[in-house]
């Protein structure tokens, strides 16, 4: 029995010893590998953001300032996940990015450093009183730039991967990115005839917004060649153009560029020149835009005669019917919500509502090899309609009672990708003029393309997004629509590598039972009702009060001081007081409910595991004891 005893006693400190020297071992040689078993790999990179830091040239440093109790207190996995993101990233890079933690006490000398660098604290509710939460990270390279994210909101968690590989990336390639321009449109600006002042030309808003954060270079809509130092081209309203053109632009996706395109069926902004000696020229005049060529070749198509019309998603208009005027839904003039914008992708994220008028749509050629991801659509009571329809005289009332629902969705805005062949085989057009830059005709992308085709040129024009007004002497927009906001999320989104570029939302690291937010939001209703009929009440009594004052002119001290006012004083005092006390009853029985449903949760979670195990190893004995009865 002792011999037994020891040799127990004996093992168990083998055991010790090994789980001590695994525990070594592993420290020493296996540091820093992990094992993700999320559904979604949240804690995994993905090879774009791999690929941008295997590329770092030079060191980066990303300081993460986090109110460590408050961000484990209120935002919980999410702010676990944001710090093991960072690890990923540092352990990634092979040494060329260090992430340093930092905790803002308030007062203290790290939060004069995180202030410094304009990252600001979150306060107000839920935090307490006394609460501020940190959690920002900025980023600096060895020349001295600087980038920061002042709040990594719990809303863009699904872009968490993206915002961080983005900053580690543009902190590598600090140049300011060169936007080449070419519009058949006075984006620009363009003298108004009707301003007798003779005031400059005023830009587009959406290139004004463009500037604030690009290099913008127009080029010639005769431009045969694209810079070499031009990285995107913003391609608008495209009529007419030369093959030499079309060529150098085919070249340049093909090379990596990057490119935002946007063409139309029937571009209301593009108002052609009045001719007194033919009024119907005007009306007659070409006002679509097309790249048949290139399309082709991308795989895409874009009917140059046929609007995409939509009654579910279409802009309220005032219309004069009958001597009367009425709102009426304009069907050619499709106000797309987020529920009409691709979910997940970076470029569409958090946007609300984008304006379009007389858009066309995209559509998918049979064999082609590229990759089609629409990023905005109609929803499925869409209609395809001719352009000539709203040509001369659209009416709105009518389109709405010719229209018959498709019952499917139309592209507005797609982005490509993948590889693809070129548009000329046979290499350069012929051309009177010798434009030969020394770069070899290539007959297919040498990667994959970043193309952005939006079927609509209005959604541009300012009418369409934006109102602009002069105060004192400057130009202030006050945003309609998101429309601005897609144009530079494109961009942004296309700027990066193509690692970049390839980055997707992820999944969330936080999943709130379905039962305890059913009771949250149950109470929360109760809680909001019984506070605005208190402030009504509390309003009501006020008016009464100040009805008895006004009456009262010189005896209002008097009349304050009478027994009616004070009566009202008093019952306005009481109902504040039993208000009070139910709100705190349905705060107290919420944090109940909840509180108790979490106890019966941790209890299953702590205690059925085990039992289960006991369960099993019972039967497995009782199996055993059996089998020896048996024999």
């Amino acid at each position: 029995m002792k011999n037994r005893f020891l040799f127990s006693l004996g093992g168990l400190g083998i055991a010790l010893g090994l789980l001590v020297a695994v525990n070594l071992v592993s420290r020493a040689f296996v540091n820093g590998a992990r094992l993700d078993l999320t559904e979604n790999q949240l804690f995994t990179l993905s090879d774009g953001s791999r690929s941008i830091l295997a590329g770092l040239a030079e060191p980066v440093k990303l300081r993460f300032f986090r109110s460590r109790k408050e961000a484990e207190k209120y935002l919980g996995p999410y702010a676990r996940r944001v710090e093991e993101f960072l690890r990923e990233f540092e352990t990634a890079a092979g040494g060329r990015l260090t992430v340093e933690l930092l905790d803002p006490e308030p007062y203290s000398e790290t939060e004069e450093r995180a202030i410094a660098a304009g990252l600001k604290a979150y306060a107000g509710s839920p935090l307490g009183p006394e609460e501020q939460l940190y959690f920002g990270l900025v980023g600096a390279n060895t020349v001295g730039d600087e980038k920061s994210i002042a709040f990594l909101s719990p809303s863009r968690e699904r872009f968490l991967e993206y915002d961080l590989a983005k900053l580690v990336y543009d902190l590598s390639s600090p140049k300011k990115t060169v936007v080449g321009v070419i519009s058949s449109l006075p984006i620009e600006g363009q003298m108004d005839p009707m301003n007798m002042r003779r005031e400059a030309p005023q830009p587009w808003a959406i290139v004004e917004q463009m500037r604030d954060f690009y290099e913008l270079r127009p080029l010639q809509p005769t431009s045969l060649d694209v810079p070499a130092d031009v990285d995107m081209v913003f391609l608008v309203h495209p009529k007419s153009v030369p093959q030499e053109q079309l060529y150098a632009l085919d070249q340049f996706v093909l090379r990596g560029g990057k490119l935002l395109c946007f063409v139309d069926p029937f571009c209301d902004a593009d108002m052609p020149p009045q001719d007194p000696q033919n009024p119907m020229a005007a009306y007659a005049a070409v006002r679509n835009s097309e790249l048949p060529t290139l399309f082709d070749a991308w795989g895409i198509s874009s009917p140059k005669d046929k609007l995409a019309t939509d009654r579910k998603f279409a802009t309220s208009v005032t219309w004069q019917r009958r001597g009367t005027m009425e709102q009426v839904p304009f069907t050619a003039w499709p106000a797309i919500p987020a529920e009409g914008v691709a979910e997940g992708e970076v470029s569409t994220s958090e946007l609300k509502m984008l304006m379009f008028k007389y858009p066309g749509f995209l559509e998918v050629k049979e064999g082609a090899t590229t990759t089609f991801t629409p990023l905005v659509q109609t929803s499925e009571e869409s209609m395809e309609l001719g352009a000539d329809t709203v040509r001369f005289s659209p009416d709105p009332p009518k389109l709405l009672a010719d229209f018959f629902p498709s019952g499917k969705q139309l592209t507005l805005a797609a982005r490509l990708g993948g590889k693809c062949k070129t548009a000329f085989p046979n290499g350069r057009p012929t051309s009177t003029v010798d434009t030969s830059t020394g770069a070899e005709h290539l007959a297919e992308s040498k990667g994959d393309i970043a193309v952005v085709v939006v079927a609509d040129v209005d959604f541009l024009e300012d009418r369409s997004w934006v109102q602009i007004q002069n105060f004192l002497g400057q130009r202030i927009p006050y945003k309609m629509a998101d429309n601005g906001d897609f144009v530079v999320n494109s961009l942004d989104f296309m700027r990066g590598s193509t690692d970049l570029v390839s980055l997707r939302a992820r999944g969330v690291s936080s999943y709130p039972f379905q039962r305890v937010e059913e009771l949250k939001r149950v109470a929360e209703q109760s809680f909001r009702a019984e506070e605005q009929r208190l402030s009504d009440e509390r309003g009501k009594t006020e008016r009464e009060l100040n009805d008895l004052l006004s009456k009262s002119g010189e005896n209002a001290e008097q009349v304050l001081m009478s027994a009616e006012v004070q009566g009202k004083i008093e019952d306005l005092r009481k109902a504040l007081v039993d208000t009070n006390r139910r709100l705190r009853e349905v705060r107290f029985n919420l944090n109940k409910d909840v509180e108790s449903l979490g106890t019966r949760l941790k209890v299953l979670n702590i205690a059925l595991v085990p039992l289960v195990v006991i369960a099993i190893a019972l039967l497995v004995a009782f199996y055993r004891q059996n089998r020896r009865k048996t024999a």
